[in-house]
Parts: structure tokens; C-alpha cells; sequence
């Protein structure tokens, strides 16, 4: 049998058998203890605090417990990991912008939020937002709502909704780390907090830095491509204070920048080429919580910086190339919930959206000067939502209905909704629906070269069941997804055009079995099937229909296991498969098909005392040879060791 064959073999029997979890990386609440449920409070679904076990939706979590056992890795590797996600680019050098693609949905089309603001770069051609931006250590846990959710979260909310929430304590103490592993990285990470009696603050600070590989593949075989470095700075300051039982405010400010070096392109070395990008986000946000009534207003303003420089002397025809951004985003949102009846919770909002940007661009090459400056240019957009979640007397039966109208200063408005269905068979077993529809508007750089470009609509449907026991927990979920009207970049005219429709259905099979007090294994399988219709990316004259989507693979699955040897020492082993999937090959050029990998880690952690756990953290520990993304570089054997204060 070959090696794909055995590959796939062991993926698919472990998943079948293990047969669906909560989450791929959901593990322990508590250092390998307790297995995590659905008993869990959630605030991702519907803006509100609730128990998981209380919406149709198909949410899932990674723990303080799981982000703690990936401490060598980034958030972009740990989500890489998740049923129905998929992030090329997140095994590549370090500073690499890694795509996000949720339940196939093109990049951009899944919306980030952190603590809950949605969060993007107005100068990004999607809207996209660099998760190189939040350091791991300051991350507290995420929730992953899956599913188009734009009715409570409006654009971008296409494939689904990633809430990175950030850490935020309200005692005495100190954390932090400090690691080294391969391609001469390096690590540090402190953080404080402190309460005097109803104000508390916590501020933290992080440095990473590595000497990393070449991002692109070198063909040649000379051995002459150099190594793009890679450095990271971030640093975050939050105040709370609790005005009275009901009332709390919070006042945050973070910031964030990088440097990496870059290759010129595929299979393109480039010896003076840099990328830096910046952000700094920044807010307030005021709430009211008593009984069963809730309200929050929150109000966040962001900046981002991005450039690009090539002054290298290794390209003939260019002799000096800087590409300079500037973007700015106000985001305002505030909601009210409360019950109106003993089996209705009803939920009332409104937000609003600014965003902003312009651009320098400068080149010098053997045809002389050129210059593009685009002028500062924004859109803004306001909307109104409404939910109403409903349960029989019995809980049995649960259901969420919601609405949202958005007005959009350029094209007008638009209209979405929610009916999120479940039903409890027993007190193990529940069913769960939806349907849904999502839109994501034209971004800034899109309309800079066609006003008259509308939204893209999307429909979803998903179906599935959940099994919940004291020691297991399984999920299996079918999906369905249409997106209309997709905008694309059109080779002909050069310009934007509302045009591409995405079909895309899966199913997503997961597991969390705590088999005993030191066994725990966690094992997920996605199914995708994808259908495109775009420009003819050879020809780039006609229509065609790939029966593919670019970068997502037909077949992904992992299974992982934890043990628990004693109070003091835990270890974990996990592989992960991806299927061959096509990736562009090039301008006019046909597409070319991506082997097939699967990559072998593990983790193992020892509590010194109380306060002090050693950790070693290894990744692609067979050393495979593969890629994500044609042309580039990817992680062979990676190891990280480190020691952490808690």
C-alpha cells in the first residue's frame, strides 16, 4: 500500500472511529485534567453570554489550557488545525501573511474579531487582517463560529466569525516565558497585573524574533538563496474599573509592528526586499449586566501602517521599489438584551463602520520613474440587527430568529437574516440547523478602480447532530454554501468585477474522548467539495468552472493524544493531514496540483513547582518535504524549548 494510502487510511479510521469532537485542539480546561463541554460559556454566538449547549450553532473553543500546550507555536498554526478551517501560509517563514479560508470561503470572507470588534485593513485588497499582528501569549482563548454570520456581525462574516479574546486578569500577579528553537528564534514574553480594590489593570509585552529560511523555493539548487529574518514587537496596556455591580467600564490600548524580509516571488530570491506592517488598536467599552438584562457599548479605533521596499540590485529592470499604506478604522457598536417572556430573550442593536485609506507608490527601473499616489478615500456603513432566541418550557426545543439591514455610504443597503433550529433527543444526544445568508461589501482598494462594484451574497444551510457524555463528546455537521455576485480581478479591462459564484458543501466529523484520568484523544475529519465559475485563469479571455478551489484541500483530519504521566509531566503526540489540492501556477499559466503531506508534532510540559513549567514543543518532526503555497518555502523540523512563569 503506499504511502498516501497508509496516510489517509490511519486519518480516516481514526475519525470514524473517534467519530467528531468539540474541537480539534479542545483538550483540558485545567493543565490535562477535565475534559472541556458543552457546558461552556460562549459570547461569540450571539453577543451575549450563554452556555454552548443553548445555541444551534456550531461553535467551538480553544482553551487558556490548549493555547498554554501549543506555547512554541502561533495562533495561525493552532487554528490551521481546526475542522473546516484551512490557513496556507501559516507553516511558511515567519512573516507571512497567512490566508484564512473557513469552510472554503475565499480569503477575506471570514471575519476576525479581537474581543469582539471586527478588525481588518482597510488597505488590504479583501479587507484582510494579518493574525501575525496578535501574538499568541496575549491571547487568552477563541471562539470559532462557523457559517455565515453576518446578520450579528455584518460584512465579512461569510464563512464564519474567529473571536481572538485577549487575556485580562483581575488579581496580583506575573506570567510570562521565554524560549529558543529553530531557525535561531528567539522569544520573550512578560506580563503584570494588579486590582486596587474596583480599578485593575494588566499590561504585558512581547519581543519574537528568527533568522528563519528562504520563502522562496530555491529550483536552482546553488544554494545561494539567503534567509528571511524576521522580528516582532507588541505590547499591550488594558485599565478596568468596576463602577458598581451592574456597571463596569474598560478602557485598552495595543500595539503591535513587524519586519520580514521577502522573497521577490515564487521560486524568486531577494537579498534587500522588507515587508513591515503596524497596527494599534484602541477603545473603550461600557457594560451593564443584571439578571437577565444586558447592554455594552463599544467603541474601538484602529490604525494600520503597512510599507514594502526594494532597493536590491539582484533585478536588472527595477532598481528601487516602495509601496507605502496607510489605513484607519472607527468601529461603533451597542446592543440591549433582555427577556420578554419567560421563554424569549430578545437582543437589539446597531453598529457602525469607518474605514480609510491611501497609498504611495514610488519605482526607479531601467525605463525611468513611475509614480501612483492613491488620495486619502473612505467608505462607511450602519446597520441595525435583531435576534430573538427561544426555548420551549422543557428546553427541548431551541430556536434563533435574527435580522440585520445595512446601509453602505456607496452602494446602498442590504438585508440578511438567521433561523438557527435545535432540538434535545435525550439528554445525550441534539440536533441542530441553520439557515442563513451573508454579504461582504466591496473594499476600499476595490472600489478604487470600480465605484459601481456591489456586494457579494452568500446562502448556507448546515445540518448536524451532537453527542454529549461525561467522558465524550462528538459533532458531525453537513454544509451547504452558495456566494452570488463575487467580486474578482478582471484580466480583461484590468480591473474589479462583480462576477464569481462559489458552490461549495462538506461535512465536518469531530471528537473529544477522555478515555480515563490520563488518556484523552481529540481527532476531526472535513470533507470539502468546491465549484467555482471565474475568468479563465489561462486564457484570461473566457468563463470557465473549476471543480476545485485554489489552496483548500478536498480532505484534511488530524488526531491527537494526551497524556497525563503524573501531576508534574504531560505529553501530547498529534498528526495532521492535508490532500493534494491546485494552486496558480503562474500568470496565464495553468494551475499546478500540491502534493499531499502529513506532519507529526508533539508537546511536553513539566511543572517544576507551582509557578514554573518547562516545555519543549516540536513540529513537521518527520521532516516532510512539502507545500503550502507554489514557490514557497515551508517548515521542516521545528523544535522550541522554553520555560514559563504562571
Amino acid at each position: 500500500m503506499s504511502k498516501k494510502l497508509i496516510t489517509l487510511s490511519v486519518c480516516l479510521i481514526a475519525t470514524t472511529l473517534l467519530f467528531g469532537q468539540k474541537d480539534s485542539l479542545l483538550l483540558t480546561k485545567d493543565f490535562g485534567k477535565t475534559p472541556a463541554t458543552l457546558d461552556d460559556v460562549i459570547v461569540t454566538a450571539n453577543k451575549i453570554e450563554q452556555k454552548q449547549n443553548t445555541t444551534g450553532k456550531v461553535v467551538s473553543i480553544i482553551t487558556a489550557a490548549q493555547i498554554q500546550a501549543n506555547a512554541g507555536r502561533t495562533i495561525s498554526q493552532i487554528l490551521n488545525e481546526q475542522a473546516g478551517l484551512n490557513l496556507p501560509g501559516a507553516l511558511s517563514n515567519a512573516g507571512t501573511v497567512p490566508s484564512i479560508y473557513m469552510r472554503g470561503a475565499s480569503s477575506g470572507r471570514t471575519l476576525i474579531l479581537v474581543d469582539g470588534v471586527p478588525v481588518g485593513d482597510p488597505s488590504m485588497i479583501s479587507n484582510e487582517f494579518d493574525l501575525n499582528l496578535v501574538p499568541l501569549s496575549q491571547i487568552e482563548r477563541v471562539e470559532i463560529l462557523k457559517g455565515a454570520q453576518s446578520t450579528m456581525y455584518g460584512s465579512d462574516a461569510v464563512g464564519g466569525v474567529i473571536n481572538i479574546i485577549t487575556k485580562t486578569r483581575d488579581q496580583k500577579s506575573w506570567s510570562g516565558s521565554y524560549s529558543i528553537g529553530s531557525y535561531g528564534t528567539h522569544k520573550i514574553d512578560i506580563q503584570h497585573a494588579r486590582t486596587f480594590n474596583k480599578l485593575s489593570y494588566s499590561i504585558g509585552f512581547e519581543n519574537q524574533s528568527a533568522k528563519g529560511f528562504s520563502s522562496a523555493i530555491d529550483k536552482t539548487g546553488t544554494g545561494n538563496f539567503d534567509k528571511d529574518g524576521y522580528n516582532n514587537k507588541s505590547w499591550f496596556f488594558n485599565v478596568n474599573y468596576a463602577i458598581n455591580p451592574f456597571w463596569n467600564l474598560k478602557a485598552y490600548t495595543r500595539q503591535t509592528s513587524y519586519s520580514a524580509d521577502v522573497d521577490y516571488g515564487a521560486f524568486k530570491d531577494d537579498k534587500d526586499e522588507y515587508f513591515r506592517n503596524a497596527t494599534k488598536m484602541s477603545g473603550l467599552t461600557l457594560k451593564y449586566k443584571k439578571a437577565t438584562t444586558s447592554f455594552q457599548l463599544q467603541y474601538q479605533y484602529s490604525t494600520q501602517d503597512r510599507s514594502y521596499l526594494n532597493d536590491s540590485v539582484d533585478k536588472t529592470y527595477t532598481i528601487f521599489e516602495k509601496n507605502q499604506y496607510w489605513g484607519k478604522s472607527h468601529f461603533t457598536d451597542a446592543f440591549f438584551s433582555t427577556n420578554i417572556s419567560k421563554n424569549i430573550q430578545w437582543i437589539i442593536g446597531s453598529d457602525f463602520r469607518y474605514g480609510s485609506y491611501k497609498q504611495d507608490y514610488l519605482s526607479i527601473s531601467q525605463w525611468g520613474p513611475y509614480s501612483e499616489n492613491f488620495k486619502d478615500t473612505f467608505q462607511y456603513q450602519n446597520a441595525v440587527y435583531t435576534s430573538f432566541l427561544i426555548h420551549s418550557n422543557n428546553n427541548k426545543w431551541l430556536l434563533e430568529l435574527g435580522a440585520r439591514y445595512n446601509n453602505h455610504s456607496r452602494y446602498g443597503s442590504n438585508e440578511t437574516y438567521t433561523a438557527s433550529p435545535s432540538y434535545k433527543l435525550d439528554d445525550n444526544n441534539r440536533f441542530i440547523a441553520s439557515v442563513s445568508t451573508g454579504y461582504k461589501v466591496p473594499s476600499l482598494y476595490e472600489l478604487s478602480y470600480n465605484s459601481a462594484l456591489a456586494p457579494e451574497k452568500s446562502f448556507n444551510t448546515e445540518f448536524g447532530i451532537e453527542h454529549k457524555s461525561t467522558n465524550l463528546f462528538t459533532r458531525a455537521v453537513y454544509y451547504n454554501r452558495t456566494i452570488d455576485n463575487g467580486i474578482d480581478y478582471n484580466y480583461i479591462d484590468y480591473n474589479f468585477f462583480n462576477f464569481i459564484q462559489q458552490k461549495v458543501n462538506g461535512i465536518e466529523l469531530e471528537v473529544n474522548w477522555k478515555a480515563n484520568a490520563k488518556n484523552n484523544f481529540v481527532a476531526n475529519y472535513t470533507l470539502m467539495n468546491g465549484q467555482e465559475t471565474n475568468q479563465n485563469r489561462v486564457t484570461t479571455v473566457d468563463t470557465t468552472t473549476y471543480n476545485y478551489l485554489l489552496k483548500r484541500p478536498k480532505h484534511s483530519g488530524g488526531i491527537s493524544w494526551q497524556y497525563k504521566a503524573s501531576d508534574r509531566l504531560d505529553f501530547s503526540v498529534s498528526a495532521r493531514y492535508t490532500s493534494k489540492r491546485y494552486d496558480v501556477g503562474g500568470y496565464a499559466a495553468p494551475d499546478v496540483l500540491l502534493n499531499y503531506y502529513t506532519l507529526i508534532n508533539a508537546h511536553v510540559a513539566y511543572k517544576l513547582n507551582r509557578r514554573w513549567i518547562l516545555f519543549a514543543d516540536g513540529q513537521n518532526l518527520a521532516n516532510e518535504q512539502f507545500q503550502e503555497i507554489n514557490g514557497y518555502s515551508t517548515m521542516g523540523r521545528t523544535l522550541m524549548f522554553g520555560i514559563r512563569l504562571r
